[in-house]
């Protein structure tokens, strides 16, 4: 068992997960290696310097990865950047790989301007996963739209049997899903512009910002779709939520059955966080670093490990110490330095649970129940302050124990190895750590 990263290292080289802002993750059937693609990120920093153009990181194991650099072709990089007669796009966002009919397709967003809703989604394709990609075309364009509108960005592919769908959008008009034609990879109907279905969007009145980085998939087992997304401010307030449906079209709905079109916010997975910490895995970057927790998980993916037969989800995070916290004009707060962060995804009464732990390549065999000392983190629906853990008494018998996956994980905070759970309690998500000897 491994610690698959180390906070307060943010040398790209020796701490590959460190800068993969809305990572997604595939398994290739080709290579038989894990490839990760994210948000561009670059410079000193992070100890690389990189061209626009989508950075990927590849592993063999889910766990060590290696940082590989853009995988753009220069010639698809300078399309998608020309905003005409607007200043190029300073990066690309949210990339999405999947390998279909022989050939590595990337989706990935190209905006006018950080906040705007005028954005694309274009499609790019290569022989390699590591490209170079060139782009065949676009697959959404919301240029010229105004802010009631969807925004095509954050794009996710959802294949339902033979036909695709492209999941996309932001808190804007929500999140929108349209058909692809699946020998292209591009619009169904031939135009771009044709906006599709919203199947998410924010209630009125305005609870907090989103939805965003919305992400789908279809779970045989449970006889279910899955529709992931982010709400709060990008920064300390960021979360991951979810609700489900029978059909890929919707309409997607919280335990309650409130859809999560305009009704619901869907049930929080995760949020920001803080276990109590005796050794938490970091390095020596920036002096006076101290464990501060993590804020802001989100942007997640869902995706099936045919190796382990197993379900993962894959996201950013951002190290809360308090070294790393910028206070915005709004007084927002952000915390700059984020990270890619794999965790094992269980089922537990037809819903995904998260662990509260990162993998490192530990057998996900569930454990027995196990009485004693347990630090507890409840995620409550509509709070996104940053939640602490608590430390209460289980026995066996508890009621806890019947709604929750317990496994064993890496222990990021403290070292070595932990027995975690993860499930659900009164409807809401319950993250837990034993706190006795294993």
């Amino acid at each position: 068992m491994k610690l698959p990263f180390r906070l307060n290292d943010y040398d790209i080289h020796a701490n590959p997960a460190a800068g993969a802002h809305d990572p997604g993750m595939m398994w290739d059937p080709v290579s038989r290696r894990y490839i990760c693609c994210c948000t561009d990120a670059y410079g000193p920093a992070l100890g690389v310097e990189d061209v626009i153009g989508i950075p990927s990181r590849v592993s063999d194991d889910l766990v060590d990865f290696v940082y590989h650099g853009s995988v753009l072709s220069k010639a698809a990089a300078a399309q998608g950047r020309d905003n005409g007669r607007f200043p190029a796009t300073r990066s690309f966002w949210a990339p999405y790989l999947e390998y279909v009919r022989g050939e590595y397709r990337l989706y990935y967003a190209a905006t006018r301007a950080f906040g705007s809703s005028e954005s694309r989604i274009w499609l790019a394709v290569s022989q390699d996963p590591l490209g170079p990609f060139e782009n065949r075309g676009v697959a959404a364009d919301t240029w010229g739209t105004d802010d009631t509108l969807p925004n095509a960005i954050d794009p996710h592919v959802l294949w339902d049997g033979a036909r695709a769908y492209l999941i996309y959008g932001s808190f804007f008009g929500g999140i929108f899903l349209k058909e692809l034609d699946p020998a292209t990879g591009l619009s169904l109907d031939g135009d771009p512009k044709s906006l599709g279905k919203c199947i998410s969007r924010k209630s009125d009145p305005v609870v907090m910002d989103g939805p965003e980085g919305a992400s789908c998939c279809c779970v045989p087992e449970t006889g279910y779709f899955y529709l992931f997304q982010s709400y709060g401010w990008l920064g300390d307030t960021y979360d991951i939520r979810v609700g489900r449906s029978k059909y890929a079209a919707g309409p997607y709905l919280d335990r309650q059955g409130r859809d999560l079109a305009g009704e619901s916010l869907g049930e929080k997975l995760a949020g920001s966080y803080r276990f109590e910490a005796e050794a938490p895995a970091h390095g020596d970057s920036v002096p006076g670093w101290r464990w501060g927790g993590l804020r802001g998980p989100g942007h997640g993916v869902p995706f099936f490990d045919p190796v382990r037969r197993a379900w993962f989800f894959v996201h950013h995070i951002r190290d809360g110490a308090a070294v790393n916290r910028h206070v915005e004009k709004d007084g927002r707060q952000s915390f700059r330095k984020f990270y890619m962060c794999v965790r094992p995804m269980f089922f537990v009464d037809g819903w995904p649970v998260l662990s509260p732990e990162p993998f490192g390549g530990q057998e996900l065999t569930p454990q027995p129940p196990k009485a004693g000392c347990w630090e507890l983190i409840h995620y409550t629906y509509g709070d996104n302050s940053q939640t602490t853990g608590r430390r209460v008494t289980l026995t066996a018998s508890s009621p806890l124990f019947k709604s929750s996956v317990v496994h064993l994980a890496p222990d990021l905070e403290n070292g070595g190895a932990c027995l975690c759970l993860t499930g659900v309690e009164d409807g809401q998500a319950v993250w837990g750590k034993f706190r006795g000897e294993l």
